[in-house]
């Protein structure tokens, strides 16, 4: 077998398994023009009541702190409004179903000083945030609804280095594979 031939075959045989190893990465970049998004959840309780909450979505293109990206089905209801308009309902029903969502699967943490009490919920989204239900039932005067979302959580800051690494290594080689297309 000529020298060529054996160069050829041992490079493509390099590359199989690091575009395995890029593949989970390559569901980020399959979306364009949809950005991924860190959300954080913010309770702040005083004396064992609630007095605050803070939802937080910021652009997140390169961050590199989450594992896996699934979809993920959330369900509830809002209290109506009279005279609320549709924008504003669906407005409410994803800080709702965002809510929910950070609760029930984002990584969690916990903050104390004195007798005020922070808990955090955090994780990151693909948009878009898809209401595929949306009912309104005028005995409760609410709307019910099931949406769905790509979410991940914010992985334990024990694995952040182990997740850098590796997003750095798929960065290299999408940029390297970005030279030939």
């Amino acid at each position: 077998m000529p020298d060529n031939y054996k160069l050829r075959l041992s490079y493509i045989l390099l590359m199989i398994p690091l575009m395995v190893l890029m593949a989970p990465g390559a569901a980020i970049h399959a979306y364009e023009g949809i950005e991924a998004y860190y959300i954080r959840y913010d309770i702040k309780s005083s004396k064992n009541r609630v007095v605050d909450d803070n939802l937080l979505m910021v652009p997140a293109k390169d961050d590199f702190r989450v594992e896996n990206f699934s979809l993920t089905f959330t369900t509830g209801a809002i209290s109506a409004a009279p005279g609320e308009s549709t924008t504003s309902i669906n407005r409410r029903i994803k800080d709702n179903s965002l809510k929910t969502i950070l609760v029930n699967k984002g990584l969690k943490s916990v903050k104390t000083k004195d007798y005020d009490t922070v808990i955090s919920y955090e994780g990151m989204i693909i948009t878009p945030l898809k209401i595929l239900k949306n009912t309104y039932n005028e005995k409760q005067n609410n709307y019910f609804y099931k949406a769905q979302v790509e979410f991940s959580p914010i992985a334990f800051p024990d694995k952040w280095e182990t997740l850098n690494m590796k997003y750095k290594i798929k960065k290299i080689f999408h940029d390297f594979f970005q030279l030939f297309q």
